[in-house]
């Protein structure tokens, strides 16, 4: 048995390019250099004071329900921004734990929290 006679019309599927891959290749690393990169995040203006929390920290919230009893909610920082009213920093919160029962957590509410009603929390 020959080489010849091993390949159809004498060629070999080992030492062939599929021309459809190797095109699709160099255009999509072409395609890598036009593509516009992303730019950084403008910093935050000197003249918001610096955040006391950042996203990731543990924060408990106190607060007083309809019935004046004290709540407590531990949760985490998922989100900031700055409260043009309140001209303070506004939360966040993917709630974890508190005084309710266990069914209503993990809860994100969606609802900023105000930074001067948190606190931080080792739990």
């Amino acid at each position: 048995m020959t080489f010849s006679d091993d390949c159809p019309m004498g060629r070999s599927q080992h030492f062939t390019f599929p021309r459809r891959e190797l095109s699709q290749k160099i255009a999509s690393a072409a395609l890598l250099f036009f593509v516009p990169h992303s730019q950084p995040l403008n910093p935050i203006p000197k003249k918001y004071p610096n955040s006391p929390f950042s996203i990731g920290d543990k924060v408990a919230d106190y607060w007083t329900d309809e019935f004046s009893d004290e709540c407590i909610e531990y949760g985490e920082v998922v989100g900031i921004c700055w409260h043009p009213r309140e001209e303070t920093w506004a939360y966040l919160i993917d709630w974890y734990k508190g005084g309710g029962p266990d069914f209503m957590y993990p809860c994100f509410d969606g609802q900023l929290v105000i930074g001067g009603d948190l606190r931080v929390s080792n739990d």
